[in-house]
């Protein structure tokens, strides 16, 4: 301090104007350094924003699946099914063509027929059946024919190809034809018999008309005439029809359902 105050006055001025200089340079480089030290920082957290908004539209396709395979399957599954049924359907079909004015028919399922009642007595007794579509307006029929003291019995329902071929049969040894036979008995395979939908009847009180043109003179056909409709069945073979086939009181058919319309829509249009 003792040689600072034995130098010039302007020596000191310059001391001093030197220091300040060298402070301010000093102080002018830490500033600088810790401004360069926040860029870096600023820069890596934009970078940063930016990455996790552009992986936000790469995650969406991840997230949705392109499609369910094993759902493409089903309709062909289904499809197979119903060929196969189809398949079984049109086995039981003899032929697609008309036989001496028959309309052919396919066999319908055992599973969709329903005991309606029996047939004879004895060793010639029977139980027959029907398409369960028709059953109930069967009985609503039988009990309010009943009710005026009509007895209308079933005598053949539900049949068979099989058991068709045998009748069929049977009447060609009695006719001496098919063509004779066919206009009292339908080739097999052509039986309105093999729908369900189709049944023979006569009167309880008069036993000896059963399956004959007698049962015309019955009470039991003359109050099916008038009110049968009202029940939803219809004479197959009335007088004249246009199939061709013999008169035939005895067999009605039930058409109360939309299937069973659609069974005899054929044979409905010829009358």
């Amino acid at each position: 301090m003792r040689f600072f105050s034995k130098l010039p006055y302007i020596v000191k001025i310059l001391a001093i104007a030197t220091i300040v200089a060298i402070g301010v340079i000093l102080g002018g480089t830490l500033m600088m350094k810790f401004s360069t030290s926040n860029v870096p920082v600023q820069a890596k957290t934009s970078p940063t924003v930016t990455t996790t908004v552009t992986a936000q539209p790469n995650s969406e396709p991840i997230a949705l699946p392109t499609a369910n395979i094993p759902t493409n399957s089903t309709p062909l599954e289904i499809s197979r099914t119903l060929q196969i049924e189809k398949t079984k359907t049109q086995n039981t079909i003899i032929s697609n063509q008309i036989a001496y004015g028959h309309f052919p028919y396919a066999q319908a399922e055992r599973s969709q027929m329903m005991l309606i009642g029996s047939y004879a007595t004895g060793a010639d007794q029977r139980f027959e059946y029907l398409n369960t579509e028709a059953v109930q307006a069967f009985m609503k029929m039988t009990y309010a024919a009943r009710e005026v003291g009509i007895w209308i019995i079933p005598v053949s329902g539900f049949r068979t190809i099989e058991q068709q071929e045998k009748l069929f049969q049977n009447q060609i040894k009695r006719q001496g034809s098919e063509e004779a036979a066919a206009k009292i008995s339908a080739p097999p395979g052509h039986s309105e018999h093999h729908t369900g939908f189709a049944l023979d009847l006569t009167d309880g009180k008069s036993p000896k008309k059963d399956i004959t043109l007698a049962f015309e003179n019955t009470d039991a056909y003359r109050w099916l005439t008038k009110h049968a409709q009202e029940f939803g069945f219809e004479l197959s073979f009335p007088p004249n029809n246009k199939q061709g086939v013999s008169f035939e009181p005895w067999h009605w058919r039930y058409v109360g359902s939309a299937n069973a319309a659609a069974v005899f829509a054929n044979a409905r249009n010829q009358q």
